[in-house]
């Protein structure tokens, strides 16, 4: 039987926040490294976004010690990244709905630490519990990244809906564990296991409500 969420978790990059710029800077990085004689990783966007470092000190998990030339560079280009996402159109809606209704609102993400500051960029009004790959030490769907929203909330899985725009990330892992999930596909006709708008959120609640 549906019942109504106790939560629900978004993923932030392409679910909630879109790009305006993208410089790739890390790539960056990894290339200039690899020119230096550097072999490449299998996990280093692993550490990437997993590690809570600043940049020069995230680079240097990784073997990778730019001069300070690059490493300016590399702020610059994430600088101006940050200060051109903007959020979706069916962003604010839905969350403020959902702030209304008292539903509580979690963000679960992989990133590299410089792309948190985001969230109290562009949604400072919004109570978000965080679990942020940099922060737990792991990437969806490695299950400590779902684990960590139950410590932190005390609920069993099926209390909460799962939403995101990557289907392994946060649709199929989610479900794996036991959450309620649906796969976020903008410019597609809804599904099943799908929703075309985040907006689409609301008619699910209403129907569980």
């Amino acid at each position: 039987m549906n019942t109504f969420p106790a939560l629900i978790v978004f993923d932030l990059y392409g679910t909630l926040v879109q790009f305006g710029i993208k410089h790739h800077p890390f790539r960056k990085i990894l290339l200039w490294a690899r020119e230096q004689g550097r072999s490449p990783k299998p996990d280093d966007a692993r550490k990437l976004m997993t590690v809570d470092k600043d940049c020069g000190e995230l680079l240097a998990t990784l073997g990778i010690f730019p001069p300070a030339n690059m490493l300016t560079q590399l702020h610059q280009e994430i600088q101006e990244e940050l200060a051109g996402l903007t959020l979706f159109d069916d962003v604010l809606p839905t969350l403020d709905f959902l702030t209304s209704r008292g539903v509580p609102l979690a963000i679960c993400s992989n990133l590299a630490k410089p792309y948190g500051a985001v969230i109290d960029q562009l949604l400072p009004q919004f109570n978000f519990t965080r679990h942020l790959s940099y922060e737990i030490g792991a990437i969806k769907p490695d299950i400590e990244m779902y684990e960590s929203i139950l410590t932190d909330t005390g609920l069993i899985p099926e209390q909460i809906l799962f939403i995101g725009d990557t289907s392994l990330a946060d649709c199929e892992g989610p479900t794996k564990f036991g959450f309620r999930a649906k796969h976020l596909v903008r410019g597609q006709s809804s599904g099943m296991n799908s929703i075309a708008l985040l907006t689409e959120v609301l008619q699910l609640l209403a129907l569980d409500s």
